[in-house]
């Protein structure tokens, strides 16, 4: 998670064909510095059709280069697992199949779905949900209704090509049903934590590579000695509720990877040091209680104005640290915050695609680190731009000086590959073989 983005703005959906094509002309235009955002937002909103965008771009992307099926194939060389977050209603074939769903008519199809998912389907070995569509608030709105509808659509269509599931998350502070928070005493609180995570894990046991057990859990500037995150589970159960999470999870499903997962852990700064020392102390506190955990998730969302920051020999020493506890390492939400690099597309896509493989050359080189995780595919599909619908936002904490919107990810809107995936090839072609 980028330090001050909030719930709402920090899981990235896909939104209406409007909104796509808002992004891609906006793109377009500022480029030439023909039109500003601000006011290409205001006075041609209502103007902007399929027309702006070429014919190959809404039918399919470009083809693989040199005979790569994708960069799934070239992770799978090493050994390693490469994918990216999904939506249930990102593989939706109608509004009427997203309302199905249970989800907003229409809110998150457009007619660039087949590609997304031909996309995803030829570079990913490896899906996770985004946390919206497994999340406890929407699983379990009220103690007595449950339901997997969206979760198993996703992973059904994961399944049905042979791609690992990955599920995020069974704990997280961004997600507490209001009805949890309610609970009358602690005893309360230990059995609906413990009975929505067997519930969760034994509905999809034995079918998920991971789970994302606790999110986000440590934040030592609350000032906890522990340097755990001040939040509602914390509150309501104690701290132990990291050790009656992770073993409820194994209980229901043995088989499974169990993932703690966080964020602002990747740079050489004073804060972060401090955080990756509680994670450290953290996973010392697991081994001494024999509290089961297989491996840590680095979020990694990087952020180019920080590139002084990036110390190799912090990084891989912590990298180091994990491995020497016993556990594998996951890449889990990737992406680059390209705010401080240059306006020309491609001097800023340069920047963006040598912060990629400085970064994964460090962490690819241990080889307990398994997965790379791009926290979306498109630069039409992140948490850094664009979201709530028809509203083109920008994040304040990312949003770039010169008003143009953010390019962090392999593709480029029109689903074409750019430096900064061929940077991520080259990454997983140099890593070590696992």
């Amino acid at each position: 998670m980028f330090p001050s983005r909030s719930r709402a703005t920090k899981h990235p959906t896909l939104v209406r064909v409007r909104h796509a094509l808002l992004q891609h002309e906006c793109n377009r235009l500022a480029m030439y510095g023909r039109l500003a955002r601000r006011a290409f937002l205001a006075g041609a909103a209502g103007a902007v059709v399929a027309a702006v965008l070429p014919s190959a771009a809404r039918t399919a992307p470009n083809i693989p280069v040199g005979g790569e099926g994708g960069l799934k194939d070239i992770a799978a060389q090493r050994g390693l697992l490469y994918g990216t977050f999904v939506k249930a209603a990102h593989f939706a074939s109608s509004p009427a199949e997203v309302q199905a769903l249970g989800l907003p008519s229409g809110r998150f199809f457009f007619p660039n779905n087949a590609v997304y998912a031909e996309t995803i389907a030829r570079e990913c070995n490896i899906v996770v949900d985004d946390g919206g569509d497994i999340v406890w608030g929407l699983v379990a709105p009220s103690p007595e209704k449950t339901s997997f509808k969206t979760a198993d659509f996703a992973y059904g269509w994961a399944r049905a090509r042979g791609i690992k599931y990955r599920a995020h998350s069974l704990v997280s502070h961004e997600n507490v049903p209001p009805w949890f928070m309610a609970l009358p005493d602690r005893a309360a609180a230990v059995k609906a934590l413990q009975d929505h995570i067997r519930q969760m894990c034994s509905h999809f046991a034995g079918n998920v590579e991971s789970w994302t057990v606790v999110n986000e859990g440590i934040r030592p500037e609350d000032g906890r000695s522990d340097g755990l995150r001040r939040q509602y589970f914390v509150e309501k159960i104690g701290p132990e509720y990291l050790d009656i999470a992770f073993h409820a999870a194994r209980d229901a499903d043995p088989h499974a990877l169990l993932v703690y997962n966080d964020h602002q852990l990747e740079y050489d700064l004073p804060a972060q040091d401090r955080g990756r020392q509680c994670l450290l102390d953290l996973i010392d506190g697991f081994k001494k209680r024999n509290t089961p955990i297989d491996a840590i998730g680095i979020e990694s969302h990087l952020q180019i104005a920080n590139n002084a920051r990036l110390n190799d020999r912090v990084l891989s020493d912590f990298i180091r640290a994990i491995a020497d506890r016993g556990l594998k390492i996951m890449i889990t939400e990737l992406d680059i915050v390209d705010k401080g690099a240059p306006s020309d597309i491609s001097a800023r896509d340069a920047e963006v695609a040598a912060l990629y493989k400085h970064y994964l050359d460090v962490v690819l080189s241990n080889r307990s680190t398994i997965a790379v995780i791009n926290w979306g595919l498109s630069d039409g599909d992140t948490w850094i731009g664009c979201e709530a619908g028809d509203v083109c936002y920008i994040n304040p904490a990312t949003r770039r000086d010169d008003g143009l919107l953010p390019r962090p990810l392999p593709f480029d809107v029109n689903y074409q590959r750019k430096p900064a995936y061929y940077a991520i090839a080259q990454a997983l072609k140099a890593a070590p073989q696992r």
